[in-house]
């Protein structure tokens, strides 16, 4: 037998967009009934992403950390925006910064 190769069909990509984006709804979503692990779902989201090859997109992007999976919120990450146009996000819990474009 052999194996398909080249890329997922459309269906998968799209079914792959679907999880990514209701999975980072279910990460926004204030229920505290929720028993959600958010940096679980953000590893999970990368890992559709990497799997389907799905980028995020640059809004997604700016809701969690890079480096330690965590989603920001006031009390552990810090915004600033710089005089030259940057968006500095820092995370206070591995103390990453990140830069970005306005």
């Amino acid at each position: 037998m052999s194996r398909r190769r080249g890329r997922r069909s459309k269906f998968q990509e799209k079914l792959a967009r679907d999880r990514i984006n209701k999975l980072l709804t279910l990460i926004n979503s204030n229920r505290s009934e929720s028993n959600i692990n958010p940096q679980k779902c953000i590893t999970f989201v990368k890992l559709i992403g990497k799997r389907y090859n799905q980028r995020l997109d640059k809004l997604q992007k700016l809701r969690f950390c890079r480096s330690c999976n965590s989603k920001y919120d006031s009390s552990n990450s810090r915004f600033r925006i710089s005089k030259k146009g940057w968006r500095i996000v820092t995370c206070l819990i591995c103390s990453e910064r990140y830069r970005f474009r306005i």
